[in-house]
């Protein structure tokens, strides 16, 4: 069976200054690269593993992705799940199986939903099942990747029904446009302002400039890509019959990301990005309980 990574790992035992054997040691990840130096305790998944469980996937039909993160520091599959119609409208989502290799070996599940309007989306790993976590065994068969496969299957449909809930919750939320600005300016203040450039600026303050002197404002033209994004927002609202909500906002914001990450010349997989830009939508945390 081919492995879908096309590269595996290589360990080598470092030693003592005494040249007795040390509790550490050398991996090398994709093109030789040294990526970790673990302890001798800590189980490297292979990639061949991880191949494995895609092959299971691609054998019942799927669509399956690799990616890999700084040689080999974190691997992980993508499993296309097709599309289906939501309350915000028609969606398409995707399961990710991620491997951290530089920590505890436990592979983690997200999902990414693809809102198929804008062709904007963004990854989400938050559940409170247990099933999100998967442990890769130190040893694996195909039968094991079989049932890995279905856990995980499920572990995501835990995943997509929380989506669609948090969806559904938020364009329950209705807004008048100066509450809906507010969020957003809000969401921008707490999330996106470079730090190096806030100084002592309020978010009062913030808006009183967006108001009075946009041009102060050093990151005015990302501010304008939000706003821009909300703009498109307001447009697909019309013509899915949707009221302006915190949805609105939500959905602003996850545009705007997704065109950051499209720009933004990163040499990460689009994966990574995509988990990395995620944390930036716990604003919405308080929305949702």
């Amino acid at each position: 069976m081919n492995n879908l990574f096309g590269f595996e790992y290589v360990e080598r035992a470092l030693l003592n200054a005494d040249g007795t054997p040390s509790n550490f040691r050398q991996v090398f990840g994709n093109d030789g690269v040294n990526m970790a130096c673990p302890k001798g305790t800590y189980h490297i998944v292979k990639t061949s593993d991880v191949s494995r469980l895609g092959q299971a996937f691609i054998d019942k039909g799927y669509d399956v992705n690799t990616f890999e993160h700084r040689s080999g520091e974190k691997i992980g599959i993508t499993i296309s799940f097709g599309e289906q119609p939501t309350k915000v409208g028609d969606c398409k989502y995707t399961l990710i199986i991620t491997i951290p290799n530089n920590g505890g070996g436990k592979g983690y599940l997200s999902i990414k939903q693809l809102r198929l309007i804008c062709t904007n989306g963004m990854m989400s790993n938050k559940t409170m099942h247990k099933d999100n976590y998967i442990k890769i065994p130190h040893t694996i068969d195909y039968n094991e990747s079989l049932k890995m496969m279905e856990k995980s299957i499920n572990g995501f449909t835990s995943l997509m029904e929380q989506v669609e809930a948090t969806d559904t919750m938020l364009d329950a939320q209705e807004l008048t446009h100066s509450e809906a600005m507010f969020n957003l300016n809000k969401w921008f203040f707490e999330e996106e302002f470079p730090k190096s450039q806030i100084g002592d600026l309020t978010l009062d303050a913030f808006r009183e400039a967006l108001a009075l002197d946009p041009k102060s404002i050093k990151c005015i033209e990302r501010y304008n890509e939000l706003k821009e994004a909300f703009n498109k927002e307001l447009g697909y609202n019309k013509e899915l019959g949707l009221n302006l909500s915190m949805y609105t906002v939500y959905a602003s914001v996850t545009n705007y990301l997704s065109r950051r990450i499209e720009k933004s010349g990163s040499k990460a997989s689009e994966t990574i990005q995509f988990e990395r830009s995620s944390t930036k939508l716990d604003y919405f945390e308080e929305f949702v309980k």
